[in-house]
């Protein structure tokens, strides 16, 4: 009989922000399980912030009752409802926190049920908002992965707070990204723990496309390339000051980008190129010649000082030399890139690392020592 999983996630399905938990989920897929991906909620209140990209994906699952993936493996849905956790007035208390899911329409436990997944042998949890499984749903073991230091956040709230310890102690084993993260996460009084980092699809990294993408035809070389989130926590004024001291170089940011084009210089060698999907990431990668993992460590150490962070190894699968702020986790990790702990230092290193040959291959040997396969089949 074929063995279920109920993942109940922060980030949708099809974000283009894959992190730890779509990896882990493809992992149980391979392994047999049929997995059940449920992203935390919309609601009308979203729709204040402005109707993004992400918003349209991530109605367009509800709308169409959830949608299966990955070979038919990997059942996905997003749940609404009237309203969801948020760190706003009425949306922070502790009623909301624990009782949106009474609000959702169609019930997501009848949409839930529907698909096939109405009993689970594994419930697996990196969102707080969805505690709620482990009373509704008969299950045999829980896992709940934690791969940040949730107070960092500006999202996070007391009733978050409590219900985070309330989930660590409900399930079996928590698991922890970051070495950094074992106090904190021993903090919450688990029954048990297990260190599980981060890691990098190798295959899709290492030997996706390499073909020049249509933007880099006039950006001229050589590029320092950042991929991923650019919140409150990511070093604008680093990136500002890089750029003007390394004209020749050019910065190129992708992701979200509606911050960065407030924060960031308007210098003629910056590109924000806007978000790109997980599948045309390589390309971007493998026709830059560094990777930059610039974070504002200095004023949100909270946070940043409990990440493991996947850009390292995705550039490092595309054979790039990288670049990062430094801080104690990256230590931690042996990695071969280069720590700096000031501005100068991040500017010599960039220059550094551009002289360095591509064929070098000490970066791919260390990511491919970190493929998400080797740590699925710890996790199991």
């Amino acid at each position: 009989m074929t063995k279920k999983i109920l993942m109940a996630c922060a980030n949708h399905w099809t974000s283009p922000f894959q992190v730890g938990s779509h990896h882990i989920a493809k992992g149980f897929a391979n392994a047999g399980y049929q997995v059940a991906f449920i992203s935390d909620p919309i609601s009308p209140l979203h729709i204040l912030n402005g109707i993004s990209d992400a918003l349209r994906d991530r109605f367009s699952i509800y709308q169409e009752g959830g949608i299966w993936d990955y070979q038919n493996k990997i059942w996905t849905y997003i749940p609404a409802a009237l309203a969801t956790p948020h760190n706003k007035p009425i949306l922070r208390s502790e009623w909301i926190h624990n009782n949106w899911y009474k609000l959702t329409w169609p019930n997501v436990f009848k949409v839930v049920a529907k698909n096939g997944f109405e009993k689970v042998d594994t419930l697996y949890f990196d969102s707080i908002n969805q505690a709620f499984w482990l009373d509704v749903i008969p299950h045999d073991k829980s896992i709940f992965r934690i791969a940040d230091k949730n107070t960092g956040f500006s999202k996070t709230t007391s009733a978050t707070i409590k219900q985070e310890e309330k989930l660590a102690q409900q399930v079996d084993l928590v698991v922890y990204s970051a070495k950094s993260l074992e106090s904190y996460v021993q903090s919450l009084h688990p029954k048990n723990t297990m260190f599980l980092p981060n890691g990098v699809n190798f295959e899709h990294f290492a030997n996706g496309s390499k073909t020049l993408p249509v933007e880099y035809q006039n950006i001229k070389k050589p590029i320092a390339v950042y991929v991923g989130a650019m919140d409150v926590w990511f070093d604008y004024e680093l990136v500002n000051y890089a750029a003007r001291e390394l004209p020749q170089v050019s910065f190129v940011l992708i992701g979200p980008d509606k911050l960065a084009r407030q924060r960031l210089a308007d210098l003629p060698n910056i590109h924000l190129l806007g978000s790109r999907d997980y599948s045309e990431l390589p390309a971007y990668l493998h026709n830059a010649d560094v990777g930059i993992i610039p974070f504002d460590i200095k004023d949100h150490a909270e946070l940043i000082a409990h990440i493991n962070p996947l850009k390292l190894y995705e550039y490092m699968a595309c054979n790039l030399p990288v670049v990062s702020v430094h801080w104690e986790e990256l230590e931690l990790l042996k990695t071969p890139a280069i720590l700096v702990n000031s501005y100068k230092a991040f500017v010599k290193a960039i220059k550094e690392s551009i002289q360095i040959p591509k064929s070098i291959e000490c970066y791919q040997k260390y990511a491919h020592k970190h493929d998400w396969k080797e740590r699925v089949r710890i996790l199991l």
